[in-house]
């Protein structure tokens, strides 16, 4: 499986620019806060969250 830490951390700076909480990231995602915490902080893994990174990033065109 890729290491997807370097996507982890774009969302992170993206929301941090953006004043986007992880609880504003769950409710546009349908997903709890708790897992949208686990899976920034590296916590969970996976091809689930794996897919759920790639797909913020592509939703925000975060570079």
């Amino acid at each position: 499986m890729s290491n997807i830490d370097n996507g982890r951390e774009a969302i992170k700076t993206f929301m941090k620019a953006n004043d986007i909480s992880e609880y504003d990231l769950a409710a546009a995602y349908g997903k709890s806060r708790t897992w949208i915490q686990r899976v920034l902080n590296g916590k969970d893994k996976g091809p689930a969250v794996n897919a759920f990174i790639l797909e913020v990033i592509r939703d925000h065109k975060i570079r």
